[in-house]
C-alpha cells in the first residue's frame, strides 16, 4: 500500500480539510500581549507564533504502550517520539520503524502521515509494516492512538493508548 493511494482518498481529503483551516489557534489577549488586541502586523504574527509553540508542546517527547490491531490476534509494542513537525515510530515486535509528518492539528487532536522507512512490507512474504496515518488525542494522563490505511482495498486499523515513555 503506496501512501500517495491512501492520501488521494476522498475520507483523506476531507479530513485533512477539516484539520488544515483550525491548525493555528489564537490566544486571548492577556496583560502580557495586550498589544495584540490592537490589530498591528507585527503583533499578529508575535500572537501566532506564540499559539503555535503552545500548541506543540503537549506533543513533544517520547511515548510507549500496545495498540491493538482489528483481525490480528494480540496486541503488539510501539514507541512513539515527537517532534514540533513530527517525530519518528518504532514497532520493535516486527522491527519497523517509521517516519511522521504532522499535517495539522487542533485542540487535543493533532494528525500525522506515517512511512516506513525500516521494515516495509514484502508483498511476497507478507512481513513488514505498511504505511499509513496516525490520529492523537491528547488526554491528562497519555494519548489515545488511532491508526488506519488500507490493503488490498481494505481497511486496516489499530487502536491503542500511550504512556511518556520512562526517561
Amino acid at each position: 500500500m503506496t501512501l500517495g493511494r491512501f492520501a488521494g482518498s476522498a475520507f483523506c481529503a476531507l479530513f485533512l480539510a477539516a484539520l488544515v483551516s483550525p491548525t493555528v489557534q489564537a490566544a486571548a489577549p492577556t496583560a502580557t500581549n495586550t498589544s495584540a488586541a490592537t490589530g498591528t502586523a507585527s503583533s499578529k504574527a508575535k500572537l501566532a507564533k506564540t499559539a503555535t509553540s503552545v500548541a506543540v508542546a503537549p506533543w513533544t517527547g517520547s511515548w510507549t504502550g500496545s495498540i491493538e490491531q482489528v483481525g490480528r490476534g494480540s496486541p503488539y509494542p510501539i514507541e512513539i517520539t515527537l517532534t514540533a513537525k513530527g517525530g519518528e515510530t518504532s514497532y520493535p515486535g516486527q522491527n519497523c520503524v517509521g517516519k511522521l509528518v504532522r499535517v495539522a492539528a487542533s485542540g487535543d487532536y493533532a494528525f500525522f502521515l506515517e512511512t516506513i522507512t525500516s521494515g516495509k512490507l514484502d508483498p511476497t512474504t507478507k512481513a513488514g509494516c505498511l504505511d499509513g496515518s496516525l490520529t492523537l488525542h491528547k488526554g491528562s494522563d497519555g494519548l489515545v492512538m488511532t491508526w488506519m490505511t488500507g490493503y488490498n482495498d481494505k481497511a486496516v486499523v489499530a487502536y491503542g493508548s500511550l504512556q511518556p515513555k520512562a526517561k
